[in-house]
């Protein structure tokens, strides 16, 4: 039995929960920003709460109360899958899911893998490194580095997220198959209703730090507590029409629809405002003349026959046998949401793979959350050459990744028989990797104080800045938080996303803010900071949650603004006067098996064929 309650102030609301879990799956569900993956970074021990108690087994993890201070990560008999899944793009399978285990000897490693690759399905990709793995399979790779560590209980954040709509479906199969068989606490975080109902025994749904009802996916969908609730689970929730302030609930699918009204006592007249296909149904949204709305699920072919069509009057009736009154529910509320391969031969497990990948950039917080959580020796690898082919392997930061590969493909073009293998991170990522002893000729850095370090630790002779970029911000297109300068990150309610302070886009973006003061009037960059909902580790997390609306603004570099996703977003620029110049340093590693190539690849940078380049990519020439 895992429980806990804990409390913790955020930027716009308290953190107030208390939940018991047993040998089961627990799904939180709630928008983007609602606390849910601050409770497991809490529950795994990477933060701390200002008050709570957690108990596993018996066992106190946590008690402020008493001055019990919270265990450290690696010695909760915790399991953590992050939503990233945050693989190594240049180690096998097995290497991965062995990486948290490698203080054990060789023997167990090999047993311990062994084990989780058949649980999870996955033995025959033992030998394969994340590339060529399809979202699916990364996602169950991530799921046995985790129970490689044979946890008492398990923490899923968004573990479906990364997939497509098919791929998913039959995940989620798989992983309620695999939940099932721990039998240990587990819980999962997800904003999928669908992930909720099909994974959890449980289900919990939040908003702004609070438990507003929880049970199961029956109990939830056929009372739901109030219009937030019912939203979550496709619920139709509307005034019970009596004058009192009790509710009825009904599905979608009891719901018909026509142009004319029936007189009946549950019918409503609306305005068409959405048609979707929803499996064989087609799903209307109504929009009421009392400030609410009404799912109705239809067979596809009527809706054909009848022709409706986003505008239109229409009238929405169901049975009184299909209506459930939710007694002393309250009125609805405001809008609160934000903005398997075949089988192939077997063959015995080898930890510590060979080779990089090329062309993967690496994922977040891999390397610190590894390293929390039970990973503490280096993994080895080793290059490994073609015959008659020369291969130089590079760490590089994530930010270049474009840049990166044109610059790559203008370099093996002019060097017949040379290939530039490449690993993509955040900076930090990087660096812990090249301090756990991974192996590689040339590193570039986003930051001026990871060059640094490796030059103070030895890792470097001297390094030399190869690029620099200023910075922008990212809005969706057609700019729904109406964003139109910096200023306005601090007056318009914007929910903005930017990187973590530990990472240079995040140092840039705090320098930039802070520099805004002077304009803006002291207090500026706090009141900007208060908006953001999200803080990630690498600009390309910047990105993609303003691609996919999950803010309404992000600040990222300028050439991260790529030809894919240019016409997905908008960008504000940032005034010259506050705007910093962000430099990429670049070096060759002492312990280069390819000092030459890593040496002319760096002279080649510096060019002026190599700085054209990367002013493509829209990178100002270093002089």
């Amino acid at each position: 039995m895992l429980s806990f309650t804990l409390r913790k102030r955020l930027r716009h609301f308290t953190l107030d929960l208390s939940l018991d879990v047993g040998a089961e799956t627990l799904v939180m569900i709630g928008h983007s920003g609602c606390g849910k993956s601050t409770t497991l970074r809490i529950l795994a021990g990477l933060l701390s709460p200002d008050s709570g108690e957690i108990e596993l087994d018996g066992r106190v993890l946590l008690d402020t109360g008493r001055g019990v201070k919270g265990l450290p990560p690696e010695d909760r008999d915790v399991g953590y899958l992050v939503q990233s899944y945050a693989l190594f793009p240049h180690l096998s399978v097995t290497d991965n899911v062995a990486y948290g285990i490698s203080r054990l000897d060789r023997d167990e490693q090999v047993r311990r893998v062994e084990e989780v690759l058949n649980l999870v399905g996955i033995r025959h990709l033992a030998g394969a490194t994340p590339g060529q793995l399809s979202g699916g399979e990364q996602q169950r790779v991530a799921l046995a580095r985790a129970l490689a560590r044979r946890p008492k209980f398990l923490l899923l954040d968004e573990p479906l997220s990364a997939l497509d709509v098919s791929t998913r479906t039959r995940v989620r199969a798989e992983l309620k198959t695999i939940l099932e068989s721990l039998a240990i606490p587990s819980i999962v975080v997800t904003h999928d209703y669908e992930d909720a109902r099909i994974l959890g025994h449980q289900i919990a749904v939040m908003d702004r730090g609070e438990i507003l009802q929880s049970g199961t996916a029956g109990e939830i969908s056929k009372r739901p507590a109030d219009a937030f609730v019912a939203a979550f689970t496709d619920t139709n929730l509307l005034p019970a029409g009596d004058g009192r302030s009790t509710q009825i609930a009904f599905d979608p699918w009891r719901v018909t629809v026509s142009r004319s009204p029936a007189g009946v006592d549950y019918e409503w007249r609306g305005r068409v405002r959405d048609i979707s296909v929803v499996g064989a149904f087609t799903r209307i949204n109504l929009e009421t003349g009392e400030a609410t709305s009404i799912l109705a699920d239809v067979p596809g072919q009527e809706v054909g026959e009848s022709g409706f069509d986003v505008g239109d009057t229409v009238f929405a009736r169901v049975s009184p046998d299909d209506v459930r009154p939710v007694a002393s529910a309250p009125l609805p509320e405001p809008d609160r949401t934000e903005g398997a391969s075949g089988e192939e031969e077997v063959q015995p497990l080898s930890i510590g793979g060979r080779g990089f990948l090329s062309s993967t950039w690496g994922l977040a917080l891999v390397a610190f959350l590894v390293l929390a959580l039970g990973g503490y020796a280096a993994s080895e690898t080793l290059t490994e050459d073609v015959a008659g082919q020369e291969t130089m392997t590079a760490l590089v930061a994530a930010n270049m990744t474009d840049a990166g590969d044109a610059l790559i493909e203008d370099f093996e073009e002019e060097r017949e028989g040379t290939q530039v293998e490449v690993s993509y991170a955040g900076t930090q990522v990087l660096f812990s990797q090249i301090e756990q002893g991974v192996s590689s000729d040339f590193f570039l850095s986003a930051d001026l104080e990871y060059i640094e370090r490796a030059e103070e630790q030895g890792f470097i002779d001297s390094y030399s800045p190869v690029s620099q970029m200023d910075l922008v911000i990212i809005v969706p297109e057609g700019n729904p938080g109406g964003v139109s300068d910096l200023e306005d990150l601090a007056i318009e309610p914007v929910s903005l996303v930017i990187g973590v302070e530990e990472v240079p886009i995040g140092q840039y973006t705090r320098q930039v803010l802070d520099n805004a003061n002077e304009g803006y009037g002291p207090g500026f960059s706090e009141r900007v900071v208060d908006q953001v909902v999200s803080n990630e580790t690498n600009t390309r997390e910047v990105s993609r949650k303003v691609v996919l609306r999950e803010s309404e603004a992000g600040i990222v570099y300028r050439t991260d603004v790529t030809p894919d996703i240019a016409d997905d977003v908008e960008v504000i620029e940032i005034p010259e006067e506050y705007n910093v110049t962000a430099m990429n340093y670049a070096a060759v590693l002492n312990d280069a098996e390819n000092p030459e190539l890593a040496q002319e690849f760096l002279e080649m940078m510096l060019s002026p064929e190599g700085q054209e380049t990367m002013s493509r990519f829209k990178y100002e020439p270093i002089e």
